[in-house]
């Protein structure tokens, strides 16, 4: 799959090189094909791609409650979207916005399909288009700085 990067918050000039190629590597070595019952799997390639770059497995936001992003990596906030719904894009900002308001990420990430890449997955999917269109109109609320990385 092809990754495209996307900067909210001017994530392009703080987002830690490495980190941004390993993600970026991982997108560009899943190669399954986008159709419906494939978003499970796609994520599993993706988090399993990233373990091996020395990702973390889940981490909790505050326990002992079972809420997670998807991963943390030197102060990276990770959060992958390949067959959630729409509702969950915006919990997993909360997530990622109360971690970094405690200062226990300094950048978060999202790794989601573009829209027409969603569509092929299922129906109501999370994508990077919306994500990128509405980061921007909450830009003034959404203070963190945010990389969306989306594949197609």
């Amino acid at each position: 799959m092809k990754p495209t990067f996307h900067s909210h918050q001017n994530a392009k000039d703080l987002f830690p090189a490495k980190e941004r190629s390993e993600i970026e590597n991982a997108i560009s070595r899943c190669n399954m094909a986008l159709n419906k019952g494939a978003a499970p799997k796609i994520r599993d390639s993706l988090v399993e791609s990233l373990g091996i770059d020395g990702w973390s497995g889940e981490v909790q936001i505050e326990p002992p409650s079972r809420i997670t992003i998807t991963s943390l990596k030197n102060g990276v906030g990770l959060c992958v979207q390949t067959g959630g719904n729409m509702s969950r894009m915006y919990a997993d900002i909360l997530k990622l916005q109360k971690l970094y308001m405690e200062n226990r990420v300094t950048i978060g990430a999202f790794i989601l399909p573009t829209g027409p890449a969603a569509k092929s997955l299922g129906d109501n999917v999370a994508n990077a288009d919306r994500l990128v269109s509405e980061l921007s109109i909450f830009k003034k609320v959404i203070h963190m700085p945010i990389a969306v990385f989306s594949f197609e």
